[in-house]
């Protein structure tokens, strides 16, 4: 399987992280002598599932101690932007290459095992798009005082992952959903209009479980989809805000010493 790391994104001076990054990428923060996205990058290819490495929102001037040669698409000025470019990479250079692996820059602990497992959690890759949730339970136990931000589904607490597994043209089928979920993003209002008040509602009052959210999303992209629980706390322990940047600095400093 093949791989699209996100790269692109720069906190603005009115971010939390502005201060660490001075209008740099976020992916180019580093812990010890390598940056988020050199860690995510060698998990990658430290991992048996993964073939080829697509970098989107990084200049190519950006230079890893690679094994492997990877590609690279600069950044095309927002996610929405950068996922188009990548979906249109992928189809002149990966033709038929099937479902693909999509992953955020700033998930530094990650590692080879922890992507194996998630791609293999996805066999027999018959449906459309896979997603996952890790509880707080695992996130608190490896990284205690990480806060995330979790919602209830069923028994669990959850945060989302910053990894899925998707054919890349359900992107191109659905161009018009994917920019509404964008743009939207923030806004409850307009994520009600996509998903119905009803769901958003029981999202709201913790009503909501994990095969409601699966038969929701199949519903609104109108593809099968697929979404579990994962106990690998790495894949949702991004950095957002400089608490988890520098959680996540002390564990991975502690773990090389």
């Amino acid at each position: 399987m093949n791989c699209v790391v996100f790269a692109g994104g720069k906190p603005g001076p009115d971010d939390p992280l502005y201060p660490y990054t001075q209008g740099k990428p976020k992916a180019l923060l580093r812990i010890g002598d390598k940056t988020l996205l050199d860690y995510v990058v060698y998990a990658l290819q430290e991992a048996q599932s993964i073939e080829e490495i697509l970098v989107v929102g990084i200049d190519q001037g950006h230079e890893l101690e690679l094994r492997d040669p990877i590609h690279w698409i600069s950044d095309q000025g927002s996610l929405y932007a950068n996922g188009m470019a990548a979906v249109d990479w992928i189809e002149k250079n990966w033709p038929n290459s099937g479902h693909t692996l999509f992953s955020t820059a700033d998930i530094p602990a990650l590692n080879g095992s922890v992507v194996d497992r998630f791609v293999t959690s996805c066999r027999p890759f018959d449906r459309s798009l896979y997603y996952c949730f890790v509880t707080q339970e695992s996130l608190e136990a490896r990284y205690p005082g990480s806060r995330r931000t979790y919602v209830r589904l069923g028994d669990w607490r959850v945060a989302g992952g910053d990894m899925i597994v998707s054919r890349p043209e359900l992107a191109k089928e659905r161009r018009d959903l994917m920019d509404a979920l964008i743009s939207g993003r923030k806004h409850p209002w307009k994520i009600a209009q996509i998903v119905g008040l009803g769901t958003l509602v029981k999202l709201l009052l913790n009503r909501l479980d994990l095969s409601e959210v699966e038969q929701t999303a199949s519903r609104v992209i109108g593809q099968p989809v697929k979404v579990m629980v994962s106990p690998d706390a790495e894949l949702a322990m991004d950095v957002d805000k400089p608490h988890q940047f520098e959680i996540l600095r002390d564990s991975m400093t502690s773990r090389s010493g």
